[in-house]
């Protein structure tokens, strides 16, 4: 793998997040598109790399705070036998440059003229609700990885939970944390439309996707409603629980007022994958 071959690598790496040497759950592979490799060819440079090329690779990555790791098919479910899944993660011990902003996440979920903290707790909430569905409801830890595959969840039941976790909050009348309150000016669609920019954030990222045995021609809520966790969001979810829940500390013991608006913002790029 040469240099020229390692940028192609990482280009491919930094748009799709994963790559499989054969995909699992009957996903085609996708094709080489102008300017980029298929995902045949990134895996065939990634298996052939010397020691030498490979360390090359990493040390090219973790100047970008990215670390590269594989899974064979023995590690976790999905993973098909004789195959080999890549998949690019932050790495908790590096810091990423400001190349990779929060931007993309601010963007998805403005409706109107929202200050990036207001921006930053509608993507919290969602972003807890959201695991609330693949983690508690399953009675899931974050460090069960292998059970991806059966955590799903619907876009009404998203919308429905986010509209009860408003209701409590309303009903707190002047209890309510005073950073929360701009989460009860919604108007008219608001809320579905902040839930299902979330999600298309999340499936750009390679977080989420559409269970791929579910037949298309069952209707929209069966083909583009139900969303199923990726190995990579399961990965990704498991390494924000080690190292990034600090951020969310206040949360759990109920001081929402307590987490700065920085630190939202920091677990919505880590969570986003932008």
């Amino acid at each position: 793998m040469n240099m020229s071959e390692m940028g192609e690598v990482v280009a491919y790496l930094l748009r799709y997040r994963s790559a499989e040497r054969t995909p699992g759950s009957g996903r085609k592979r996708r094709a080489a598109r102008e300017g980029q490799l298929s995902e045949r060819d990134v895996c065939a440079l990634i298996d052939d790399a010397s020691d030498l090329e490979r360390e090359a690779l990493r040390d090219f990555l973790a100047g970008q705070g990215l670390r590269l790791k594989a899974f064979e098919s023995g590690d976790y479910p999905g993973i098909a036998p004789g195959s080999r899944y890549y998949a690019l993660l932050p790495d908790p011990d590096l810091e990423q440059p400001p190349l990779y902003t929060r931007e993309p996440v601010f963007e998805a979920l403005k409706l109107r003229q929202e200050s990036r903290a207001e921006l930053a707790q509608w993507y919290l909430q969602l972003w807890l609700l959201m695991h609330t569905l693949l983690y508690t409801r399953y009675n899931r830890a974050l460090s069960d990885v292998s059970r991806y595959q059966e955590a799903t969840f619907a876009t009404s039941e998203l919308l429905d939970l986010l509209r009860e976790q408003l209701e409590a909050l309303r009903s707190l009348g002047e209890a309510a944390p005073e950073a929360s309150r701009a989460l009860l000016d919604e108007r008219g669609e608001d809320l579905n439309r902040r839930v299902r920019a979330f999600i298309e954030l999340q499936a750009r990222a390679g977080l989420l996707e559409a269970p791929r045995e579910t037949p298309a021609d069952e209707g929209a809520e069966a083909s583009g409603d139900i969303w199923q966790q990726t190995l990579l969001g399961a990965l990704e979810s498991e390494q924000v629980g080690l190292h990034q829940l600090g951020h969310l500390q206040s949360l759990a013991e109920g001081r929402l007022t307590d987490v700065a608006p920085s630190d939202a913002g920091q677990v919505a790029h880590e969570e986003a994958g932008t």
